[in-house]
């Protein structure tokens, strides 16, 4: 509605989606995040399972943007330099059953550790060292689950 036409100055109506802050966002908060480490909606549930070694399954990840679901030997401590066994590319959202082929396969029971990475870098390849884990929603731990893999 245009102002000045004898015509009270209406409210904006967001489109579906939007929403207007009532004050402005100061760059300089501490609880500002970037939506690519955004993490209140991510989950990864990986349960306990067997098989021939060569490939797991992750029952379940919900990722807050594009990323990767990585394996990797469950070494106990909370670092990125486990090995790599294997990693899938999931799209924002949520997504079931998702297989991890491994390289190398299992040779003996495992335990191992399903971690929710954000493409950082946009290149649709995981690159621990550049691209970021996924933070809990309590920001002082990564979201990552760990499973007992039997090889039969």
């Amino acid at each position: 509605m245009l102002t000045g036409c004898g015509q009270e100055e209406a409210e904006p109506i967001p489109a579906v989606g939007t929403t207007f802050a009532e004050t402005p966002v100061d760059p300089g908060d501490e609880e500002t995040t970037s939506p690519a480490i955004t993490s209140e909606v991510a989950e990864v549930e990986f349960e306990d399972q067997s098989g021939a070694g060569d490939v797991v399954t992750v029952a379940r990840v919900v990722a807050p943007v594009d990323g990767f679901v990585a394996v990797t030997v469950d070494d106990g401590d909370d670092d990125e330099d486990a090995p790599l066994l294997g990693y899938t590319a999931v799209p924002a959202g949520e997504a079931t059953d998702v297989s991890v082929v491994l390289s190398p396969p299992l040779a003996q029971d495992t335990e191992l550790e399903a971690t929710l990475y954000g493409d950082t870098d946009e290149d649709g390849l995981l690159d621990r060292s550049l691209d970021q884990r996924t933070p809990d929603s309590d920001g002082d731990d990564f979201v990552s689950e760990d499973a007992e893999y039997v090889v039969q």
